[in-house]
């Protein structure tokens, strides 16, 4: 026997009442977006892997779904940003600024599967290209607090920072590109937890051990940037040395190891020194105003810019005039995220945004643009709903029974007729006959069977059987929804623009049944 196919781990299938409560949410939710001006774009799921290395970089690639095809990188959509930066680049450099869009759809991670985390997951999110820096990050950071009351949860705490403090700080240390990147990528693991800076300092003594012997990828960089004066000051005391070597090569690889294991050694003491700082910096965070003295002294300590300290100070005076929820924490990692708890107690992570300035010219932009969005985990934010605010599965209402297989054209025909006047309806295709199509709608709990054959074609009508009461009626096929028990769907709709639909719908549901003739009566 062969081996059943299954489902890849931390992959989901989305069934009926979940495909429809998802989309209930994402409609919602883009609907209020729409009104702030944000246009719904949508982007490839497959991309060029090098368009997320700016996004993500060399540490997190692991976590990429990326592979090689037709001699070209590509890689499953991980997150939108980097994607919406492209797409401004196709096609829309030559609009004015700022712009704004919207987007919802799948994205992949390869990352451990957990409570409502998948390596498939829905995200939906915002990005907003231009404008003043205060006013647009408030603008973000309103709109993500009032998505979250348009869908009535009220119980979360919104994390503010301002990243600009930490990596100032890093770029003032002069460490090589590698392991400056490796720091702020690891800014979120250090913040969470102890584990969590136990961790990335366990990676970063890894990278950047006590004794380095020989010379590895990582080290090249500190190679390459050695200067002309340090080679010519090593070579100077080499020949006050009775030392001789084979040839000039030996000589110029002997300075530039040693200048290399003097910078590696550097290297290591100012990462820890950044470890350090981050540790201070996360244990910096609270409540406004107490939290802002803090850190003002902690960048006296260590001298560095209060600039970002007074952009964060500007923006969380705008958002508390907006009337953002008190449960604020600020502190200084990622510009903003939004947490919650879920039903035993967990922490989960709705939410997570910020501002990116320097990424479209990572992905290819010749200059600079101002840029800031956020993105929700949609599943997240389903796991928040009560299931008595979310809709009930849609069911079919009737099921149109042939009697004979003579008698499917005509069954299809007046399937069609009873949906476009709003009946969802199903047609019986088992091809056995009443009696078991009978059997069939009221396992399925549909309320009513339509049953047609020869007589009911010449008449241009149809039998209907009521399977709660067991009447049956008969109907013309143009008005086959007055009489019925129900409010069909056409109705319901519009009767949300126009009170006197629903009111006749509600007449028609007190109408008896018209009796069936005798030679109909099956």
């Amino acid at each position: 026997m062969k081996k059943r196919v299954e489902r890849l781990r931390g992959m989901h299938d989305i069934l009926p009442d979940e495909y429809q409560h998802q989309r209930r949410v994402i409609d919602s939710l883009s609907t209020f977006l729409s009104q702030a001006g944000y246009a719904m774009v949508d982007s490839p799921i497959l991309e060029r892997s090098d368009l997320f290395l700016a996004s993500f970089g060399q540490e997190l690639w692991q976590n990429l779904y990326a592979f090689r095809l037709h001699q070209r990188d590509l890689c499953l959509r991980p997150e939108y940003t980097a994607s919406i930066c492209r797409l401004y680049l196709d096609h829309y450099q030559q609009q004015p600024l700022p712009l704004r869009f919207q987007y919802a759809g799948p994205i992949f991670r390869y990352e451990t599967p957990g409570r409502n985390r998948y390596r498939q997951h829905t995200q939906l999110g915002i990005e907003l290209f231009g404008g003043h820096t205060s006013a647009a990050d408030a603008e973000i950071l309103q709109l993500a607090c009032d998505m979250l009351q348009k869908l009535q949860i009220t119980q979360y705490l919104l994390e503010l920072g301002h990243i600009g403090v930490a990596s100032g700080f890093i770029q003032r240390l002069h460490l090589d590109d590698h392991a400056a990147r490796l720091l702020l990528s690891l800014m979120e693991q250090i913040s969470r937890s102890d584990e969590g800076e136990q961790a990335a300092r366990a990676r970063l003594e890894a990278l950047y051990p006590v004794n380095t012997a020989g010379v590895d990828s990582v080290g090249l960089a500190t190679k390459d940037a050695v200067s002309g004066i340090e080679t010519r000051f090593i070579a100077s005391l080499l020949n006050g040395i009775s030392i001789s070597f084979g040839d000039d090569a030996d000589r110029s690889e002997v300075i530039e190891r040693f200048l290399w294991k003097v910078g590696r050694g550097e290297q290591r003491r100012q990462i820890l020194h950044a470890l350090d700082f981050m540790r201070a910096l996360h244990a910096v965070s609270g409540s406004p105003p107490q939290v802002f003295d803090e850190l003002s002294e902690l960048l006296d300590r260590y001298e560095l810019d209060a600039e970002p300290l007074v952009e964060l100070k500007q923006l969380v005076a705008i958002v508390e005039q907006c009337g953002v929820p008190r449960g604020v924490s600020y502190y200084t990692g990622l510009v903003f995220e939004i947490h919650t708890q879920d039903g035993d107690g967990f922490d989960a992570q709705l939410c997570g945004g910020g501002r990116y300035d320097r990424l479209m010219r990572a992905v290819g932009s010749s200059r600079d643009v101002k840029a800031c969005g956020f993105a929700f985990g949609v599943e997240r934010l389903l796991a928040q709903l009560s299931r008595s605010d979310l809709p009930q599965s849609i069911a079919t209402q009737a099921l149109v029974i042939p009697i004979s297989q003579s008698d499917v054209p005509y069954a299809l025909h007046v399937a069609r007729a009873a949906r476009s006047q709003g009946l969802r309806t199903e047609l019986d295709v088992t091809g056995h006959g009443v009696g078991a199509g009978l059997k069939l709608a009221a396992k399925k709990q549909m309320l009513l069977a339509i049953i047609v054959g020869d007589s009911e074609q010449r008449t241009g009508g149809v039998t209907i059987k009521n399977l709660k009461t067991g009447q049956e009626s008969f109907s013309l096929l143009d008005s086959l929804v007055e009489g019925l028990p129900l409010k069909v769907e056409q109705h319901r709709l519009t009767a949300r623009v126009n009170p006197t639909i629903h009111a006749s719908a509600a007449t028609y549901g007190q109408q008896e049944c018209k009796e069936v003739p005798d030679d109909q009566q099956r």
